[in-house]
């Protein structure tokens, strides 16, 4: 619960402080535009490091293939 308590003070300091730093460069945008633009922009670096984790993890899985190819070991 401890654990749960403080990422959820760590997201709402990261959308916070996005907030901040797009109405600062926009101070013109009304406060719902601000929060889908926040929410898109998030989202996007969500789906960034879910597909570089993809690729990192099938990498890490080829080579392990290719390696124990080298030693004679069959891997399922």
């Amino acid at each position: 619960e401890q654990e749960d308590s403080h990422i959820a003070k760590t997201v709402i300091d990261l959308v916070a402080a996005e907030i901040q730093q797009l109405k600062f460069n926009r101070p013109l945008l009304r406060d719902t535009d601000v929060a889908v633009l926040v929410a898109l922009k998030m989202a996007t670096e969500k789906m960034q490091l879910e597909d570089e984790y993809k690729k990192a993890i099938l990498a890490l899985e080829e080579s392990l293939h290719k390696a124990l190819s080298a030693v004679g070991v069959e891997a399922n």
